[in-house]
């Protein structure tokens, strides 16, 4: 069939399908975050040992909207992963069952604790942990299960905590993608044993660097208070066991900058309305590819409301009949005006630190007796994971797009879509 110059692919010379500039309106800082950092500034607030000021603040009201009793807030959010592991117990010999399909930040703290990822296979239609393989991966050893609410899309935590109480071993929510997402009306960070959040630079809710950690349990609150919070420890615990680490704690600093934790609780207040735009947003773009075929949007559970969007994925399923790889169609998108590109998270079993790295040398958990606990999952163990991972693309995320953006993307790849076989070779 004959291609007009108007509908011709942009990577054959052809116009491009994208004709709006993809730059996002929203402004990440406002003036209010701005005055935020200057007034501490003037008071001469560039540290806070003792945890009140505005970081007492932050954390009261960041446990009041995820609806527990507790929020600490930290450097970063992968610091508040190490804790959540140390507080749960996780030492040498032990496991945590994560997802392969995450940042390495949620296992690396596990290694650190001298500790063994154990890789699970995700639902390839939500790209979030599946709690029937978490089940199959528990053993003797098994200590926690942590799960990730990866681009604000939320796990099935019915299931999740389903495994958790039929086996006794506690859940650790990676919530740094979703921000305000919810599984029947209760906030991610709210449902399992502890929630980690991360507030960095890019993420819906930041501070720039900075995390916070969220807990219903007093002891489990205590045990990352004594942990990385020296200067504060006396006036912060909850209970009386662990007022012998009054003092310098465990010696680690993991205390949050006041100057990040003012930024942050001026965007808690913007946080809603972000998560209200994005959500706008996302539901235009999926129902727009949805409608062609060979593209998969990512689902979210019906129990669901997803928050954050941290990413846009969907996959391409149209490889094997069509002969097109998933890279070549990326260049063809590309090509006309989509900023897209394949997953840029790497699956974390088959990557050298949890596997085959050699810690000859080192110190820490790593240079201990016993300390490498891990156990290596080969290409292939995941099947599921691997599979799905090779069709991902990611796509822009908007909190307010040009009018136009989903539209126009959409089109982009319907036009694509459409003229696959001139890709071939």
């Amino acid at each position: 069939m004959a291609v007009g110059t108007k509908d011709k692919l942009a990577i054959h010379g052809g116009p491009k399908a994208v004709t709006v500039p993809l730059e996002d309106r929203w402004p990440q800082i406002t003036q209010r975050e701005i005055d935020a950092v200057v007034a501490l500034l003037r008071e001469g607030e560039i540290s806070i040992a003792g945890g009140g000021g505005v970081i007492g603040e932050f954390e009261r009201r960041f446990a009041d909207w995820i609806g527990v009793k507790h929020g600490l807030a930290q450097c970063n959010g992968t610091s508040t992963l190490h804790s959540a592991y140390f507080a749960l117990g996780v030492g040498f010999g032990d496991e945590v069952i994560v997802p392969s399909y995450t940042w390495h930040a949620t296992a690396s703290p596990i290694l650190h604790c001298g500790g063994s990822p154990i890789f699970c296979e995700m639902d390839p239609e939500t790209l979030t942990a599946d709690p029937a393989d978490i089940e199959k991966k528990i053993t003797a050893r098994t200590k926690a299960i942590c799960v990730v609410h990866i681009w604000g899309n939320v796990c099935n935590m019915e299931g999740v905590m389903a495994v958790s109480e039929k086996h006794g071993i506690p859940v650790v929510e990676d919530c740094s993608h979703a921000h305000g997402a919810e599984w029947k009306g209760r906030k991610v960070g709210s449902i399992g044993h502890i929630g980690c959040f991360s507030l960095q630079g890019s993420k819906p809710l930041t501070g720039g660097e900075a995390g916070i950690m969220t807990t219903n349990d007093d002891d489990l609150f205590d045990r990352m208070v004594i942990l990385g919070h020296y200067g504060r420890i006396g006036n912060t615990l909850v209970t009386d066991r662990y007022r012998a680490f009054d003092g310098p704690g465990l010696g680690i600093k993991y205390r949050a900058h006041p100057l990040a934790v003012a930024i942050a609780l001026v965007q808690l207040d913007r946080i809603e309305e972000l998560n209200a735009k994005r959500a706008a947003f996302v539901a235009e773009l999926d129902q727009r590819l949805e409608a062609i075929p060979g593209i998969e949007p990512i689902r979210a559970y019906p129990e669901a409301k997803r928050g954050g969007f941290y990413g846009y994925r969907c996959r391409y399923l149209l490889a094997e009949t069509t002969g097109v790889s998933r890279d070549r169609f990326v260049e063809a998108l590309q090509a006309e005006g989509v900023p897209c590109g394949s997953d840029r998270y790497g699956l974390l079993h088959l990557q050298p630190l949890f596997s085959d790295l050699s810690f000859d040398g080192l110190g820490g958990p790593w240079g201990s007796p016993g300390g490498d606990n891990r156990r290596v999952f080969p290409q292939g163990s995941l099947p599921i994971t691997e599979a799905c991972y090779e069709t991902l693309i990611s796509m822009p995320m908007f909190t307010e797009p040009p009018a136009e953006a989903a539209e126009q993307i959409g089109g982009a790849v319907a036009k694509v879509v459409a003229q696959l076989e001139s890709l071939r070779g």
